[in-house]
């Protein structure tokens, strides 16, 4: 039924969480996917929500470490794109040597707030699943699937009504992710191809979308540095960047046209 499935979904996302933080400084992606997996908890409680009673400590919490890590995955981003410009019109290596730092410290930081936070974290959300304070009585006898079919027409017609334009594209990629992941969930219950389909074209979606939101993210950063010997190079690459972002934007809200009506109707039946 319902929640022995959501159970060891949520258990399993805190796996995750807590598998990705001690991995921090293994691997090259290590922020990313520990961001992605705090993204898809948030996510799950979220889009179940009408589910669950829950602590909106819990999500809170979950949100926090994300927006801790915001400026340390932004740098990390940032630091590839510039890397891939060379040979540019100015000399990169101060502002890299720059950014570097300032990524080292963001990381200390973040390790830090999760080294304190973190464990009293999971300690929480783990005592909740295992004392069963989040059931609700008359969902009971749900079972998992419909609740994922309900969330995701739910979720499919809050996208429906944001309209795809520049203001909207951040906010756009958010709730794409939820549908997504929630997706995903739904073909662990019913695997269809068209289910994995549109898992893939959501991916592609979410990466375009994504790609917008760090141009956004590295042109604000930029703007932000103060250094002398920078302030050229931060000016041209900013101008280059706004640019590629200017191409890019008018490209993703083209498909977005076409993306908002994406329909989910086949496995609501």
């Amino acid at each position: 039924m319902l929640y022995d499935e959501l159970d060891k979904t949520i258990l399993y996302q805190l796996s995750e969480i807590e598998s990705n933080f001690k991995k921090l400084d293994a691997t090259k992606d290590a922020v990313h996917d520990l961001r992605v997996s705090i993204r898809r908890f948030i996510s799950y409680l979220s889009c179940l929500k009408k589910y669950l009673d829950i602590d909106p400590q819990i999500i809170q919490s979950a949100k926090f470490f994300l927006q801790s890590s915001n400026t340390l995955r932004d740098l990390e981003t940032l630091i590839e794109k510039i890397s891939l410009l060379e040979p540019f019109e100015y000399d990169l290596k101060p502002l890299m040597e720059h950014l570097i730092s300032e990524h080292k410290q963001q990381k200390i930081n973040f390790q830090n707030i999760l080294n304190f936070y973190l464990p009293d974290f999971l300690l929480k959300t783990k005592s909740m699943v295992e004392q069963k304070t989040h059931y609700k009585e008359q969902y009971t006898n749900t079972t998992f699937k419909e609740a994922l079919q309900k969330a995701l027409k739910k979720q499919s017609r809050k996208i429906k009504n944001i309209k795809p334009k520049k203001s909207n594209l951040h906010k756009l990629r958010i709730e794409y992710k939820k549908i997504r992941y929630i997706l995903e969930l739904y073909s662990k219950v019913e695997s269809e191809s068209k289910t994995l389909e549109a898992i893939s074209k959501l991916k592609w979606l979410q990466d375009k979308l994504g790609y917008i939101q760090d141009l956004n993210a590295h042109i604000s950063y930029l703007k932000t540095i103060k250094t002398t010997d920078s302030s050229e190079v931060c000016s041209a690459l900013i101008k280059t960047l706004k640019n590629i972002l200017k191409q890019n934007r008018k490209n993703i809200i083209f498909a977005l046209s076409f993306f908002r009506f994406f329909q989910i109707s086949w496995y609501l039946q």
